[in-house]
């Protein structure tokens, strides 16, 4: 499988082009953001497919199930965003508009669930693919240094739009990345390190308390068993639940499995050549088979 983490791989695309994001011309911005996505999946399955088979396109819902159990998961970032010159709400409408157009229209699955980050889609799939056996080649397609995680499987490779390369994590460094990456938190996603309380990125001109060196090589060595008080065993696990992608709880592994079984792409060479007349997309027209 080619999983493809949708927004970051989009907005990687997209973002690249910032002058022409802030044109008044409202249907130009839609078209080059259109352009943007679908350039960018032909490019990786025409890359990838050989070796890894078909692409499944893994969407972010509008909300996270991670915000019903911590309340300022990526509280930060509508904030970043209001503070931006670019249409954001624009930018993120026209990519759930196309979103759904290359479900009816490509032969692609496509998985988004109102309360499933990419994230879940895709530790999800990983996880099934390892779980029954087959142990399928799998690259993920995106600059997230969560996956790092997934690559426990001998079977996942992912690749960094943003840096252009290859992500490889060594097997003797993996106990202690995902052991770190929970005690030091993740401050892009509003989850604090272990010694601080959940709202301390709310706090104006209040920092974290900080992980020195000599805790953090007590928590390597002991994991959760480092933990001094009860608070910080809380956070521990608040931890885990946002940050460990073998923490997800089974339920929503089990939908997105489900899913990805039963869904049946709707779109074929035909339906792609006409969707691309359509949209006046004639470049791409002149490239349907590499989709």
């Amino acid at each position: 499988m080619i999983l493809i983490d949708y927004s970051q791989v989009a907005l990687a695309n997209i973002l690249s082009f910032q002058r022409e994001l802030k044109s008044e011309d409202e249907k130009g911005v839609k078209n080059l953001i259109r352009h943007c996505i679908l350039s960018t999946l032909k490019y990786y399955r025409k890359r990838y497919h050989k070796e890894y088979g078909e692409m499944v396109i893994c969407c972010d819902g509008r909300y996270y199930w991670r915000r019903d159990v911590f309340q300022y998961y990526k509280a930060g970032r509508k904030k970043a965003r209001a503070a931006s010159d670019l249409d954001w709400g624009l930018i993120f409408d026209t990519m759930a508009e196309i979103r759904e157009e290359i479900k009816e229209h490509f032969p692609y699955k496509v998985l988004h669930h109102e309360k499933n980050e990419a994230d879940d889609i895709i530790a999800a799939l990983v996880h099934h693919t390892n779980t029954f056996g087959n142990h399928e080649k799998v690259i993920i397609i995106s600059s997230d240094k969560d996956f790092k995680q997934l690559q426990k499987y001998g079977n996942v490779d992912q690749w960094s739009p943003m840096q252009k390369k290859k992500v490889v994590l060594k097997m003797t460094e993996y106990d202690n990345f995902t052991t770190e990456h929970i005690v030091k938190g993740d401050a892009g996603d509003g989850v604090p390190n272990v010694l601080s309380p959940d709202d301390i990125f709310t706090r104006e001109g209040v920092r974290q308390k900080p992980v020195s060196r000599k805790r953090l090589l007590e928590f390597l060595e002991q994991g959760k068993d480092a933990c001094r008080t009860e608070e910080e065993r809380k956070n521990w696990d608040r931890n885990v639940s946002l940050i460990d992608l073998f923490a997800i709880p089974e339920q929503i592994k089990n939908d997105i499995i489900e899913d990805y079984l039963n869904n049946r792409p709707a779109g074929d060479r035909m339906t792609i050549y006409n969707y691309l007349m359509a949209n006046r997309c004639h470049l791409l027209m002149e490239e349907v088979e590499d989709f």
